[in-house]
């Protein structure tokens, strides 16, 4: 009778363990988790800050047992056509990095360079064996986001440094 009672305490544990948001399952599979990133861009959240009155989001998805990172930004009310758009980090909102995922130029993504108006969208995975950079991992960006040490930017010709800005943070 004792191991039975034990066995329902540990199956019990297993499944409230599950249920929970574990890492994974009895079996060591891990359990997908997704979490959700997000920034609300504007030209107040720029270091410096400019006159802009542009908007735009960053919302973003990682799935936590494939680590596919997926992002879509959108953008309005620019001042001049876009030149770039990028995540940085590491960096807090009053501070500035450098480039880790570049919108334009990441393998399969599309982004609205040129407009003042419009979008972006990429896939990668962030992984040990992902280079986001030279210097920069997708596990060691995972790990800037989860820190809330990044943050999306888009340039314009008006405004190379950047336009609009927001910070990304876990939801």
């Amino acid at each position: 009778m004792q191991s039975r009672v034990l066995m329902l305490v540990v199956v019990a544990a297993a499944v409230t363990a599950i249920a929970c948001g574990s890492s994974s399952d009895t079996t060591g599979t891990p359990v997908s988790k997704i979490v959700t990133f997000k920034a609300t861009m504007n030209a107040a959240g720029e270091v410096p800050s400019n006159t802009s009155t542009g908007s735009g989001t960053f919302t973003a998805t990682l799935d936590t047992a494939s680590n596919v990172f997926t992002y879509d930004v959108t953008f309005t009310g620019l001042t001049s056509p876009v030149n770039n758009g990028h995540i940085h980090g590491p960096s807090l909102a009053t501070a500035t990095a450098g480039t880790t995922i570049n919108f334009n130029t990441l393998a399969g993504a599309t982004f609205s360079f040129g407009a003042t108006s419009g979008t972006a969208h990429g896939t990668t995975t962030l992984n040990t064996a992902t280079q986001i950079t030279a210097t920069m991992s997708g596990d060691s960006l995972k790990k800037l986001l989860f820190a809330g040490l990044t943050y999306a930017n888009i340039h314009t010709t008006t405004n190379p440094g950047g336009e609009i800005r927001g910070q990304i943070t876990k939801q």
